[in-house]
């Protein structure tokens, strides 16, 4: 078993809710090599991940695969979780949008000549909920152009900022700051339609 570092440590405050252990605690417990932790955050998490990385992948990459890799890596890097730095989620979809980079990276480039339209994008997921197709569709087209293409381009069609921030000519901190505000737009778009 390995030694849980004193960061790493949830107050026992905040180690469970009615509902259970905390994701925190789930993964210092599986940082120590508890299964049945393990299984607890699996079966909490790989439903919803299954549904992101369709989202992400665009029906095209192998979710099953993809999973496998994922919970893997949340096994042996559950005790590099440092709660300081966010949430356990944010934490396990940072590891999930990487895995899925790694994927798009280690295919060929896409042509120059592909845009990176939402409409297109959107099309291609399997069995989209029209009704959210068409809230964010409209969100998105309020957005300026100059926020709307970076986001389009990092959450939908997969490339990693440096990629998005060379395919837009721009610096890759002009590029997030960008998104940042795209999405503190959208959510406002969305929230109040």
């Amino acid at each position: 078993m390995s030694k849980l570092l004193p960061h790493t440590q949830v107050p026992a405050s905040v180690a469970s809710t009615p509902e259970g252990p905390t994701d925190a605690a789930l993964l210092i417990a599986i940082a120590g090599q508890d299964r049945a932790a393990f299984g607890q955050f699996y079966d909490r998490y790989s439903g919803r991940l299954s549904a992101y990385v369709q989202a992400m992948g665009r029906g095209r990459l192998p979710v099953d695969d993809l999973l496998q890799e994922i919970f893997v890596a949340v096994w042996r890097k559950a005790g590099q979780y440092r709660p300081a730095l966010g949430t356990p989620e944010g934490w396990l979809f940072t590891i999930t949008r990487n895995k899925v980079f790694d994927i798009w990276r280690a295919r060929p480039p896409v042509g120059e000549g592909v845009a990176a339209d939402l409409e297109t994008l959107m099309d291609t997921t399997e069995n989209p909920d029209p009704a959210l197709v068409a809230t964010i569709h409209q969100a998105l087209a309020r957005l300026p152009e100059d926020q709307r293409r970076p986001l389009v381009l990092a959450y939908f069609g997969g490339f990693t900022y440096e990629e998005a921030a060379r395919r837009l000519a721009v610096p890759v901190g002009t590029l997030k700051s960008r998104i940042r505000s795209a999405l503190g737009q959208l959510k406002s778009l969305l929230e109040n339609p």
